[in-house]
């Protein structure tokens, strides 16, 4: 389905086709599949997820933001400087782990390829700034089910961002939640983490809460996770996990309208496919309560019944707009999703950390005391009268079902759909 892209930009074609053969389709080259909604993981597997690629060809014309990035895709430098992050500030001596199934591509390569064609920092022995961590010891991967351009979009455009960090990414032995899972294990000890990107999940399943999932997440309060919060809308019944952990940052979508700067005012919309809706099975945080009873969001509350709104924050991901490209075995690809989303987020930690590193502090010792991310980030957006660390998007809507939905369309303030908006880096980071 992806397409090489030597002279012309990419194409995004829809999923609705794999909506209609059970994969929740998600995170820009991700889609998990499960064998019924709602229901306790198989026990030997977990549910598993398996990567959908999400490109063809495009005309480039079609583009409504032109970038300057191969093909008419935006750069690293125009993502970078369409959400305000301080040059100065590119995540040295922190470290970003990914974690994600197998792949069939030669993930360091490709990356010095794709790094040597944005003129970023090679990763070799002089520069060791790429480890790979591979519990599947090699197997050969299947056609069917090779995660190689998600790899590749994960582990590039985390170092397009964060250009100076460490990027590990830790390839699962296989695509069930277990085996992602184990994987997590190796990616929570890895030296200075400080951010863990997956792009991947499931839909949601009532063990999510469990010691084995949830409880996870909850033992490392002092690492900021993050996770794509769909690439199918809001149906209402297709939220995903993790992203549905409380414990979990989850990354919605936009679509890019215009790279004009520096308000962002009318510039970004909610993607019409990005994931978002209220949690099957997870009550709503604290955090999450608190916020929106000092806003006087009254409408979300009730709309959200009780259990936790997803997502959190946002990121460009409409592939037909704003598509990025990514280089993996020996081509181009454009590509687009909430799996754009999750890993620059990861990278914008990553950041924060090396600007923390110059106040005499750490990611570590911000997060613990509020728990985690989600705390400090919706704590920060309820003080952003006077410091506005998020770009607010308030039109766009991600309803992909038949019906009306409350809960679709982007508005002033928390939504649903683009959570507490996108970031506006230079002002988040001032906070702190």
């Amino acid at each position: 389905m992806n397409l090489q892209l030597p002279l012309r930009a990419p194409k995004i074609t829809t999923f609705h086709r794999w909506v209609d053969i059970i994969l929740c389709l998600f995170a820009c080259a991700l889609c998990a599949a499960i064998t019924s909604c709602g229901g306790n993981p198989p026990a030997d597997s977990g549910p598993a997820a398996a990567p959908a690629s999400y490109a063809s060809p495009l005309d480039a014309s079609a583009q409504a933001a032109r970038g300057t990035g191969l093909g008419g895709t935006l750069s690293p430098n125009d993502l970078r400087t369409h959400y305000n992050m301080p040059a100065q500030y590119i995540g040295s001596k922190q470290t970003i782990v990914i974690v994600d199934a197998p792949g069939s591509a030669n993930v360091a390569s490709d990356l010095n390829t794709f790094s040597s064609y944005y003129k970023l920092p090679q990763c070799n022995a002089s520069n060791p700034c790429f480890q790979l961590i591979d519990l599947s010891a090699g197997a050969r991967v299947s056609p069917t089910n090779d995660w190689a351009i998600e790899i590749a979009l994960d582990v590039e455009w985390a170092h397009a961002i964060a250009p100076a960090a460490t990027i590990v990414l830790v390839q699962a032995r296989s695509s069930s939640m277990n085996d992602l899972f184990a994987a997590l294990k190796v990616a929570v000890s890895q030296p200075n983490v400080v951010a863990v990107s997956m792009s991947w999940g499931a839909t949601e399943y009532s063990a999510e809460t469990s010691s084995l999932y949830d409880g996870f997440f909850s033992n490392y309060p002092n690492i900021a996770f993050f996770a794509a919060a769909g690439d199918s809308g809001n149906n209402g019944s297709n939220q995903i996990y993790p992203a549905a952990s409380p414990y979990v940052t989850a990354v919605g979508g936009t679509s890019i309208n215009s790279l004009t700067l520096p308000t962002m005012a009318n510039t970004e919309v909610a993607w019409a496919y990005g994931g978002g809706g209220a949690s099957h099975f997870e009550p709503m945080p604290t955090w999450q309560f608190s916020f929106l009873t000092a806003t006087g969001d009254s409408k979300v509350l009730n709309l959200n019944n009780g259990k936790r709104a997803i997502p959190d924050v946002a990121y460009n991901a409409d592939p037909y707009t704003s598509p990025v490209a990514v280089y993996a075995k020996g081509g181009w690809y454009g590509v687009g999703g909430t799996s754009a989303g999750a890993p620059q987020w990861a990278a914008i930690v990553a950041n924060f950390g090396h600007y923390l590193a110059g106040k005499g502090t750490s990611v570590a010792r911000t997060l613990s005391p509020s728990r985690g991310l989600n705390g400090l980030l919706y704590q920060t957006k309820l003080d952003q009268a006077t410091n506005s660390a998020f770009f607010d998007v308030t039109a766009g809507s991600d309803n992909t079902s038949s019906k009306p939905c409350a809960l679709c369309s982007a508005s002033i303030g928390y939504d649903d759909t683009t959570g507490s908006g996108v970031p506006n880096v230079a002002n988040l980071f001032a906070h702190f």
